[in-house]
C-alpha cells in the first residue's frame, strides 16, 4: 500500500473522532510551546546579560571597599597601577542622597567620576537630552533616565540648567543638603551590573569629594591588559587587600551567568519534556480506545488484502500525524507565548515599553547592595533593571518539534502493533 493511501486513511480516521483527536494535538502543543517559550525566555536573558557584560569589557574588575569607612587611598591606587598586567585604575566616590524633583523626593546613588572615564565604566555614553559634565564644573550632574522619567510615556520631571537638590547626605560634619544642575539625561541602559546608570547621578569626582568631605574612594574600577591576565590579576588583587575589598570580575560574573542560565535552561525545558511525556500517554489511551473500537474496521482491511505491516503503519501514521500537527501549532504558539508572557511581567512591574521584564526599586540605607549612607559601598545597586527580548533559535523549534515526534512514534507503536496483529476472522465478527 502507497504511503499517499495511508495517510488519507489516517486523516480519514482522526477526522471520524475530531474531538478526542484535537484534545490530544492540544496536549501536544502546549509542551511543544511550553519548552519553545520558557528556552527562548531563558536564552534571551541570558544574551540581555552577556551582552551587557561586554559592553562593560571582559577585562573589567570592580573593587569596593569593605565596611562602613572603607576607603582606597591615592597611594593604593599608585600601588595596584604599578602591578602587573593593570592598564588603568579608575576611582570612583559614590554615595546615597535623597533627590528632589517636580514629582517628590525620592533616594538615588551618586557616583563621583572624571567625565574621561564614564564611558570606560559604562561601556558606552548614549544621551537621551544635554551633554556631559566638565570636571571643572560646579554643582553639575548627569542624571539617569529613571529619575528624569520615573513613568512611561510621562514628560521629564526635571528641567536641563534648572537646579535640583540632593538631601539626606551624611558626612562627618552632618547632614548636608547641596543644589545640582543636570548638564544631560542619559539613555536608557536597561539591564545593569556594579553601576546602573538608569537610576543613578554623576557628577565630577572633586565635586563629589567636597560634599561628602572626601578625599578619598570608595570603589576601583581596574581594567586588566588581556582577557588571559584578568583572572591573575584579580587573585593578586585579593591576595593583596584580603577582607579589606571586595573583588569581581566581569569574566568570573560571565561564566557564572552562563552556567546558572544553562542549568536554569535545561530544568524549564524538562517542564516542557513532562508535558509531552503526558500527551505520550494520551496518545497511548486514545490510540488503544481507537483499536478496540475499530476491530471490526481491521478485520474488513485484512480481508481486502492489507498486511500486517500496512495495518501498522496506518495507526502509527495517525500517531505521528497527531504529533505533527501539535508540533506545528506549538511551535507558532510557543514562539507567541515567549513574547507575550515578558510583556505581561513588565506590565506588572512597570517597565517603559517593550518586550521587557524589570524590577526597579529606589536605593534604601538598609539594602545590602547598595552604598550605605556612611558612605561603604558594594557592588551593584539596589534598583536593578533587566530587560530583554526572547531568542527563538532554529535549534529550539527543531528540537521541540522532533522530540514531539518521536514521542508519538513510540506512544502509537504499542497500539499499531496490536492493531496489526488482529485476526480477522475474529474481527470481522465482533460487533
Amino acid at each position: 500500500m502507497n504511503p499517499k493511501d495511508i495517510l488519507k486513511l489516517s486523516l480519514q480516521g482522526m477526522s471520524q473522532r475530531k474531538l478526542r483527536t484535537g484534545l490530544t494535538v492540544l496536549t501536544v502543543m502546549i509542551g511543544v510551546a511550553t519548552i519553545i517559550a520558557l528556552i527562548s525566555l531563558v536564552t534571551g536573558v541570558t544574551a540581555s546579560i552577556t551582552q551587557s557584560l561586554d559592553t562593560i569589557g571582559p577585562t573589567t574588575i570592580y573593587m569596593s571597599a569593605s565596611g562602613p569607612d572603607g576607603i582606597f587611598t591615592n597611594a593604593q591606587i599608585s600601588e595596584i597601577e604599578s602591578l602587573p598586567n593593570v592598564s588603568s585604575v579608575i576611582p570612583m566616590l559614590r554615595f546615597s542622597a535623597n533627590i528632589t524633583t517636580s514629582t517628590g523626593s525620592s533616594s538615588t546613588t551618586v557616583l563621583g567620576i572624571e567625565n574621561s572615564s564614564l564611558e570606560s565604566v559604562l561601556g558606552k555614553l548614549d544621551y537621551s537630552s544635554g551633554t556631559l559634565y566638565s570636571d571643572s564644573g560646579t554643582g553639575q550632574a548627569l542624571l539617569g533616565y529613571g529619575i528624569a522619567y520615573p513613568s512611561s510615556g510621562a514628560a521629564p520631571n526635571i528641567a536641563l540648567d534648572q537646579p535640583l537638590y540632593l538631601s539626606g547626605i551624611m558626612t562627618p560634619a552632618g547632614v548636608k543638603t547641596v543644589p545640582i544642575v543636570p548638564t544631560g539625561i542619559l539613555g536608557v541602559y536597561g539591564t545593569s551590573f556594579f553601576v546602573d546608570p538608569d537610576t543613578s547621578i554623576f557628577m565630577p569626582l572633586t565635586q563629589a569629594e567636597s560634599i561628602i568631605d572626601k578625599y578619598s574612594y570608595n570603589v576601583l574600577v581596574i581594567k586588566a591588559t588581556s582577557l588571559n591576565s584578568t583572572s591573575a590579576l584579580s587573585t593578586l588583587l585579593s591576595d593583596i587587600f584580603g577582607n579589606s575589598a571586595v573583588i569581581l570580575s566581569v569574566q568570573s560574573i560571565t561564566s557564572t551567568v552562563s552556567s546558572i542560565t544553562g542549568t536554569l535552561s535545561l530544568l524549564l525545558g524538562s517542564i516542557g519534556g513532562i508535558s509531552l511525556i503526558v500527551a505520550g500517554i494520551g496518545i497511548l489511551s486514545i490510540m488503544m480506545v481507537s483499536v478496540s473500537e475499530r476491530t471490526k474496521e481491521i478485520g474488513i482491511l485484512k480481508s481486502i488484502g492489507f498486511k500486517q505491516r500496512d495495518i501498522m503503519l496506518l495507526f502509527l501514521s495517525e500517531a505521528v500525524m497527531i504529533g505533527v500537527i501539535g508540533g506545528m501549532v506549538g511551535m507558532v504558539a510557543g514562539a507567541g507565548g515567549s513574547y507575550i508572557l515578558p510583556a505581561l511581567l513588565s506590565s506588572h512591574s512597570g517597565t517603559s515599553s517593550g518586550f521587557s521584564g524589570s524590577s526597579t526599586a529606589a536605593p534604601t540605607t538598609s539594602s545590602p547592595r547598595g552604598f550605605s549612607r556612611n558612605g561603604s559601598a558594594g557592588f551593584g545597586s539596589s534598583s536593578s533593571s533587566v530587560s530583554f527580548s526572547p531568542v527563538i533559535t532554529v535549534q529550539t523549534l527543531l528540537l521541540a518539534f522532533t522530540i514531539a515526534i518521536l514521542i508519538s512514534v513510540a506512544a502509537g507503536a504499542y497500539p499499531a502493533w496490536k492493531a496489526s496483529k488482529v485476526d480477522p476472522i475474529i474481527a470481522l465478527r465482533s460487533e
